[in-house]
């Protein structure tokens, strides 16, 4: 038998994420003329602990494609946000690294997208991005 208040709820929830990414992606363009993608490369380098990562690393952890990935890393390396270079110890392998211009937009694409995030999802669904979950309810 189908559960279906929790299918209902995840019906409902789906087209509020959806708008919700939309508003993020429309907001990152006009306040810093990032796409989707660009917040994500740069949040990526921006946690790791040097502030670099391998295209492979980057590339299997957002889901694309090599092709996609190669043009995205170009144009933002063209904008000044990120350095390519072949990795010290495999030559075959490209390290992206995150310059400083890339870490300060970052971090202010980073507020901007708590803020909607805040604004437009539900409360508790908010806890994954850095507020503490609401305390649960004492059960009887």
């Amino acid at each position: 038998m189908t559960d279906r208040t929790s299918r209902d709820t995840d019906q409902r929830q789906a087209p509020g994420l959806l708008r919700t990414l939309g508003r993020l992606h429309g907001e990152l363009r006009a306040r810093h003329g990032l796409s989707l993608l660009d917040y994500l490369i740069l949040g990526a380098l921006a946690e790791a602990a040097s502030g670099s990562a391998p295209v492979a690393e980057l590339t299997a952890f957002l889901g694309e494609s090599g092709g996609r990935m190669s043009y995205v890393l170009r144009d933002m390396q063209a904008s000044g946000l990120i350095e390519r270079d072949r990795d010290e110890r495999d030559r075959r392998a490209v390290k992206v690294t995150l310059t400083d211009t890339g870490r300060g937009l970052s971090a202010d694409a980073e507020k901007t997208a708590q803020a909607i995030v805040r604004r437009h999802l539900v409360p508790g669904s908010v806890a994954a991005f850095g507020e503490p979950p609401a305390p649960a309810s004492p059960t009887p």
